[in-house]
């Protein structure tokens, strides 16, 4: 048995910080989803008309600013939404949910997270037009959908339990 499974047993337990960590994996995971979005937006949105809507990097200086990422003038707001440290970055939040899921989830949940840090941790500097900071977004919310899926197959079971286990389960709790 994997002893960072949340399956419920005699022999396992559910405590307050394997709780904890669950939540903000959870957490972690979906800002870094939030980031991820608003920049594949604004990336496709870049090409538009350029005297109505605002460009990517005004857009990214935006999103930093609600994120709370102190970014200087002189620095890319692009470039600290995707690779600062801080928890409030693409990386930052990745880096965060890695932490969480070694308390409690099993290797291939790691695994994923550790893929989509190496993606951003591969970069050459911040991406150089639009086009590429989209497609860098895309790949990354493929890898976020292959995450939850991981989750989805580790964790939660698609087929129907049997009326026993589910009375089995349900006199445990």
């Amino acid at each position: 048995m994997d002893p960072r499974t949340i399956t419920l047993g005699t022999d396992r337990w559910l405590t307050d910080s394997r709780v904890y960590n669950l939540v903000w994996l959870g957490r972690w995971i979906e800002r870094a989803e939030t980031v991820s979005r608003v920049l594949k937006w604004a990336a496709e949105q870049e090409g538009g008309d350029s005297d109505t809507s605002p460009g990517l990097e005004e857009i990214a200086r935006m999103a930093a600013s609600v994120r709370g990422v102190s970014v200087d003038p002189d620095e890319s707001a692009l470039d600290a939404l995707l690779t600062l440290d801080s928890g409030s970055s693409l990386r930052g939040c990745l880096i965060a949910a890695r932490y969480n899921a070694t308390h409690v989830a099993p290797v291939e949940v790691i695994q994923n997270i550790g893929s989509a840090i190496s993606s951003l941790d591969d970069l050459d500097g911040s991406p150089s037009n639009a086009q590429e900071v989209a497609s860098l977004m895309a790949d990354m919310l493929t890898q976020l959908a292959e995450l939850h899926q991981s989750i989805e197959d580790v964790w939660f079971h698609s087929e129907a339990l049997p009326e026993e286990e589910v009375f089995h389960r349900f006199m445990q709790q």
